[in-house]
């Protein structure tokens, strides 16, 4: 049997992924493997699986609201468009085209991007479109690089370093997000290198930490505006500072001014023109009828209590209108079940391919729940970690599922309950796993306990997850 050239392709790509863990026994063998080491390699895998995974994902395929390329139809790929060919910003009342009420900077950097590939010759209709999700591949991949060096800054080391760089790295939320050519990707990056930023200015305390993250915020909320939910988690670490550095108290606030002088022109600039032309809410976000097929007509105290097992029966979000036979309603479960696969429903005429999607789920719950447990011990048992990082990351935990809690309610529908709303409890979750993992001084059977299981879930998440990803390249490839 002949296999097809995209075969062959695919099979390299997938030879690849092998070549940081060859690196990594050489290494070994050598004794020449410390934990950075380990981390680097874990991140150059985890780009060739991204690599590998856009090269067999079409720009039609797992998308979030992107439509079509033409300015008529509405949509994320539309507002490129739109931006690519007219040259402006929409002078027209944002609300009366689909998606074009989101922020412009992913839809302008976007049309810059096409129109380099003009300019280098690049067919407009077939294959220019596809190259966008080169660039999301590279602000998921500068995710997982300043994820780590927040880890680092965090002081993470050892185990604890490798396996949290592992779980984001591998992280299928933050891979399926690199072929998806919406905002949500490149406002996530803004996100992490803002937690980054708020962490190295903590420690530094320098006017080039704080330029740079009152523009990794402002930039943010130019790509999507939950970026700014942030704030009270910066404004807290702020806070924290200044108390215990009351001599130079005048330094500091006017770091914080010149902060928000960078900050909020370039946070607010898109809402305050919209509302100033159009009359646009700052807080406008279109709802979906009562009518659609994805309703969930249930009161939110009923969703999250509703714990039956019938919701585990399947790894993958239920659709009633696709035939499943319920909308998924309860935004937990969901959240567990989109950031692993997404909305979609995977290999459906493979029982041994679902049977592993099954246990990455079960493994993302463990972990999670590990993560919660975690988050409580890290106000008890981590005295190393100083107390406005634990109050950093306990308040963008609580601040940013507080929020997806609120958006289901207000949102009732099965599309509101989606994992790449919540991109920084990714990170949040990897850190103090990754704390949990160095506490020498838990040794209690519960938390030795606990750690064996992180520390085998994670390597099994990391596992299952390639496979996944690998799978999806191959399952529906047509031979010749």
């Amino acid at each position: 049997m002949t296999y097809n050239k995209d075969f062959i392709v695919r099979l390299i790509f997938t030879a690849l992924l092998f070549a940081p863990l060859i690196a990594g026994i050489v290494l070994k063998k050598r004794n020449k493997l410390d934990p950075d080491k380990m981390c680097v390699l874990i991140i150059m895998t985890g780009i060739l699986l991204r690599v590998l995974y856009i090269y067999h994902t079409k720009v039609t395929v797992r998308q979030h609201d992107v439509g079509s390329f033409s300015e008529l139809d509405g949509g994320h790929a539309a507002y490129i468009m739109y931006l690519y060919r007219r040259h402006h910003l929409p002078q027209f009342d944002p609300r009366t085209v689909d998606q074009f009420y989101h922020p412009p900077l992913h839809h302008i950097i976007s049309a810059l991007w096409l129109a380099l590939m003009n300019l280098l010759g690049v067919d407009m209709v077939t294959d220019a479109p596809e190259t966008l999700q080169a660039l999301t591949m590279g602000y998921s991949s500068l995710f997982c690089v300043f994820a780590y060096k927040a880890f680092k800054r965090l002081h993470l080391k050892d185990k604890g370093l490798v396996l949290a760089t592992a779980f984001v790295t591998f992280h299928p939320t933050l891979i399926i997000l690199s072929g998806s050519i919406n905002n949500d990707m490149l406002s996530g990056l803004f996100a992490m290198l803002a937690i980054y930023l708020t962490i190295k200015w903590s420690q530094d305390k320098k006017w080039s930490s704080i330029i740079l993250l009152a523009f990794s915020i402002g930039l943010g909320m130019m790509t999507k505006l939950t970026v700014g939910l942030l704030a009270p988690a910066v404004a807290a670490v702020f806070l924290v500072v200044l108390i215990r550095n009351r001599k130079s108290f005048w330094k500091f606030i006017l770091q914080f001014i010149s902060f928000g002088i960078i900050c909020i022109p370039l946070g607010l600039a898109w809402v305050i023109r919209n509302y100033l032309k159009f009359d646009v809410p700052f807080n406008y976000v279109p709802l979906l009828p009562t009518t659609s097929g994805q309703y969930i007509d249930m009161p939110i105290f009923r969703r999250l209590t509703d714990l039956g097992l019938y919701q585990l029966s399947s790894p993958f979000i239920q659709w009633k209108p696709d035939g499943d036979p319920y909308n998924e309603h309860n935004p937990v479960i969901a959240m567990f079940k989109t950031a692993m696969f997404d909305e979609g429903t995977y290999f459906r005429h493979s029982i041994t391919l679902q049977s592993f999607c099954a246990m990455l789920l079960l493994c993302n719950i463990v972990i999670s729940i590990i993560a919660v447990i975690g988050l409580v011990m890290m106000w008890i048992k981590y005295p190393r970690i100083k107390f406005h990082h634990k109050l950093f990351i306990t308040l963008i935990s609580l601040v940013i599922f507080g929020n997806f809690i609120i958006f289901c309610t207000n949102y009732p529908h099965v599309c509101t309950q989606n994992m790449r709303y919540c991109l920084p409890l990714i990170f949040t979750a990897a850190a103090v796993c990754g704390m949990l993992i160095e506490r020498d001084k838990l040794n209690s059977n519960f938390f030795r306990t606990c750690k064996g299981v992180l520390c085998r879930g994670t390597a099994a998440f990391c596992a299952l997850s390639s496979i996944m990803v690998i799978a999806m390249g191959f399952y529906y490839l047509p031979q010749r």
